[in-house]
This record gives structure tokens, C-alpha cells and sequence, in this order.
């Protein structure tokens, strides 16, 4: 868990900077703050680019002289990347390192190890790609920086006002690469930040100095409820992004029409700006113009505004299902399946042609999907469910959405439309989310009716040690 604040601006104090040497061996110095932000994040990418460039890769070799091909492990920085050093030997490789608080190059290690992990999962899980370096140009100007209370501690939080605060950042310059007539060894890095509530207890800060946020790591808090013996079915849609079995419809907050035209518009400008780069005889994202770069800006403006208001709602209505539910129970969906594109099919009259009927609509109910965050939801109900103490089941989505919670009758007619639900046996009327959440928690409550008594008889049929094992 953790909680971001916005960065309102930097101060330095303190004495100069060493940056390291320029292209002519020149010494550098900057009391600049956003400078010595860019140093930072440059300086920690370096540093975990290097641990990243240890980590093996399996390749197709093949040997020279006997001409067999054989799989080998690689390192992802080649064959010739440098063995791994102590941070202290790579401030002395790399002078421009010298500077740089330990705090946050010891953060690299750790944070590169859980990454690479949970990037190989990742793959397995979905497909795609090892994971690979951090560039300066694609990735976020980020560094990480442990809290340390010592005397010159580094990453503490101070409170300044009622919705303000500051993160103090300091370091030292060793006495060779001090400024000429500066005395002071120490500098301190002041970092303004506005916040919602109270900082929790927390280990380290997360800067994303491109975003202008920083991020506390700390412990979540349990969700403080009271017992209400109350139990809720709910059933993912696209129409309603939940339906209770108490007959409430959830909807996630979808991006307005002023929002959605001029996406579309940028996306048009957007096309326009590739077709000029094309023209000029190169790629895209090589000829890249600044207008298509401050298109890019707006469109991903547009686009953080809604994920926010989504994350938001998310985070709030998860929190409000299980303070107000002692029960939660929801379908077992594959969301990844259900949002896969349609194959084309081959043209038995034209061969080497493909049909595609259906896929326009499948595109559009695979956004559908997507955009009303299936997955976010259940995660975040995995989780706060855990921290409340409460039980959170899934249950088998087949036939919820065909099956009458009156009666038990199951024909594929029962639902007429989207929303309407009509039993062909017992004349049943309902909205057919609604029925089909009503099911989703019968279902959870049988299967938990059953593993109880699974669970009792094993206990009471446990084999005598001296009987021989019969039950008692």
C-alpha cells in the first residue's frame, strides 16, 4: 500500500552539488533544484540498469565450429557487460555517481529484483516479453529513497500546515570535489509536497518527478467496520458495472462527451502529424515534430483525468461493499479470454481471403470490458476483504444469467433482452443483472454450505492412532 501526494515545488540549501565532469573534464557544480532532481533519477536509472544488465537471458546460439545450435544463458547487457560491483566501487567508476545519497542507490538492487520477478510472472501469466532496461526517454524520471532517522536522515517527512508538508533529501561532497571557497560538505534537498490526510509510518519514498508526485510506502490500514451479517451477490456487466442482489446498480464514472471529442479530435491531429513525418522519408518516432510531441501530452492528459476518476470510484465503492457486507460473493470471469480479439476466418469462395464478420462488435464490447475495470474490482475486493476480515467467494459464472432464483427453471430464453429477465415455468419478472447476482450469491452460499460440511465431517471422521483408523 502506499499514498501519493503532489510535488509543489523544490528548494536547495546547503552547499553545491557535484555532478561530475563534462565532455571536456571540466568539473560541474549546480545548486539548481530541478537540476539536482534529474541528477538523482538519472543516477539511480544508471545504477539499476546496472543490476538489470546481470540478470541471465536464454538465446539460440550456434557453435562455430560444429555448427550445432544450442540454448545458452546470457546476460541481458551481453556477453561482455561488466561484473556486478558494490555501490561504493560504481561511485568510483563512475565519478558522477559520487554524490549521490546511499539511501537511494540502495534502493536499486531491491526494487530491480522485485521488478524483474514480477515482470517474469507477468509474462508467464500473459505472454510477451522478459523485462528489459529502464530508458530515459520512454520511462518516468523515477527515483527511490529509503527512510533513514539518523542524524543526517534521509527521506523524512515533516508536516508544515494543515495540507502541507515537506520530504527532506539530503547528501555530502567529499572534500576533493568541493567548490572553490565553499566550506559546508552537506546539502539538503527540501521537497514541498500537498497532502489529503495524515502521512502514515512509512519505509520510503517513490519520486516520479515527471508526473510531480511522490509516493510514502507504508502498511495498509485495516478497514474499520462493524459486524452486520449482511451478505451481497454482485454481478459484473457492461451496461452497469455492478448489479447487487439487493437490486442496486454500480456504475463506474465513463469519460463525458466534451472528453470523448476531443480525444477523437487529437487522435485525427495525431494521424495527420504521421503521415507529415512519413513524408520527410522516416519513422515515426524517430522524426517525431514538438507539435506531435505536445499532442501526445494532451491526448495522455485526457486519458490520466479519466484512469483517476475511475481509480477513484473504484477504491471508494470496494471500500463502502465491505464495510456494509460481511459476505461478498462474484462470478470467477476470465476477463483476459473474454476481451480477446475474434480470429479471422479463411473465405471457403476466396482463398487466401479472410472473413471478419463480428469484429467491429466484439472490438467494442471488448473496450466495454475494459473500461468498466472487472479486474480493478476484484482486486481491490481481494484485498480490503482481507484487511476487514471478511469472506470474499467466487463462484462459477455459468448458466447465473439464464437460471430463475424463483423456481431453478434454466432455458436460454428466460432473458429476453439486456436488462430483461422473464421465466418461461413460473412467469417470474426481474432485471437480469439483479437475478443474475441473486443467483451468484446462492450459488456462493451453497458451495460455502457444503465445504462446511466437508470440513465438519473430516474433522469428526479423523482415524483413532490405536484403533487401526476407524471413524468414531
Amino acid at each position: 500500500m502506499s499514498q501519493k501526494v503532489r510535488i509543489l515545488k523544490v528548494r536547495h540549501t546547503g552547499c553545491s552539488v557535484f555532478l561530475g565532469l563534462d565532455s571536456y573534464g571540466n568539473r560541474m557544480w549546480t545548486r539548481n533544484p530541478d537540476r539536482i532532481m534529474n541528477w538523482l533519477c538519472d543516477g539511480w536509472r544508471s545504477r539499476y540498469n546496472q543490476h538489470r544488465a546481470q540478470r541471465p537471458q536464454r538465446r539460440l546460439v550456434e557453435d562455430v565450429i560444429t555448427r550445432e545450435r544450442m540454448w545458452v544463458d546470457v546476460p541481458l547487457g551481453g556477453a561482455d557487460v561488466k561484473p556486478a560491483v558494490k555501490d561504493s566501487q560504481a561511485r568510483l567508476d563512475c565519478l558522477w555517481l559520487t554524490c549521490i545519497p546511499s539511501p537511494i542507490l540502495a534502493s536499486c538492487e531491491r526494487v530491480e529484483n522485485t521488478g524483474w520477478f514480477a515482470g517474469l510472472k507477468r509474462k508467464r501469466a500473459n505472454g510477451g516479453r522478459i523485462p528489459g532496461f529502464r530508458s530515459r526517454h520512454r520511462a518516468p524520471q523515477y527515483f527511490v529513497c529509503w527512510r533513514n532517522q539518523s542524524k543526517t536522515g534521509n527521506a523524512l517527512y515533516h508536516r508544515t500546515g494543515k495540507r502541507t508538508g515537506v520530504v527532506i533529501i539530503t547528501g555530502g561532497v567529499p572534500k576533493q570535489y568541493r567548490r572553490e571557497g565553499e566550506n559546508e560538505a552537506r546539502w539538503r534537498l527540501t521537497i514541498h509536497v500537498r497532502i489529503s490526510q495524515p502521512v502514515r509510518e512509512y519505509t520510503s519514498v517513490s519520486v516520479n518527478w515527471t508526473d510531480g508526485t511522490l509516493v510514502f510506502t507504508n502498511a495498509p490500514l485495516p478497514v474499520e467496520r462493524a459486524n452486520t451479517g449482511r451478505t451481497v451477490g454482485l454481478d459484473r456487466g457492461c451496461v452497469h458495472t455492478l448489479a447487487t442482489s439487493d437490486g442496486l446498480f454500480l456504475d463506474i464514472p465513463q469519460p463525458s462527451v466534451k472528453e470523448t471529442e476531443e480525444y477523437r479530435r487529437l487522435q485525427r491531429k495525431l494521424a495527420r502529424q504521421y503521415r507529415t513525418n512519413e513524408k520527410r522519408g522516416g519513422r515515426n518516432a524517430k522524426f517525431a515534430s514538438k507539435s506531435r510531441n505536445r499532442t501526445l501530452h494532451a491526448m495522455r492528459r485526457i486519458q490520466r483525468r479519466i484512469n483517476n476518476r475511475k481509480d477513484d470510484w473504484m477504491a471508494k465503492t470496494t471500500t463502502i461493499l465491505v464495510r456494509e457486507y460481511d459476505f461478498i460473493a462474484m462470478e470467477q470471469l476470465a476477463v483476459k479470454a473474454m476481451s480477446r480479439s475474434v480470429r479471422p476466418k479463411p473465405d471457403p469462395d476466396n482463398p487466401g481471403h479472410y472473413l471478419h464478420n463480428g469484429r467491429g462488435r466484439k472490438s467494442g464490447l471488448n473496450r466495454s470490458i475494459l473500461a468498466n475495470r472487472w479486474t480493478g474490482i476484484q482486486h481491490c475486493l481481494e484485498y480490503k476483504t482481507k484487511l476487514a476480515g471478511t469472506r470474499l467467494v467466487r463462484v462459477p459464472a455459468y448458466d447465473t444469467s439464464r437460471i430463475c432464483n424463483v423456481c431453478g427453471y434454466c432455458d436460454k430464453e428466460n432473458r429476453e433482452s439486456q436488462a430483461v429477465f422473464h421465466c418461461r415455468k413460473c412467469g417470474h419478472e426481474a432485471n437480469a443483472d439483479v437475478n443474475a447476482a441473486k443467483n451468484i450469491l446462492s450459488r456462493a452460499l451453497n458451495t460455502i454450505g457444503m465445504d462446511d460440511a466437508e470440513e465438519r465431517r473430516q474433522h469428526v471422521c479423523q482415524p483413532v492412532q490405536t484403533g487401526g483408523g476407524h471413524c468414531r
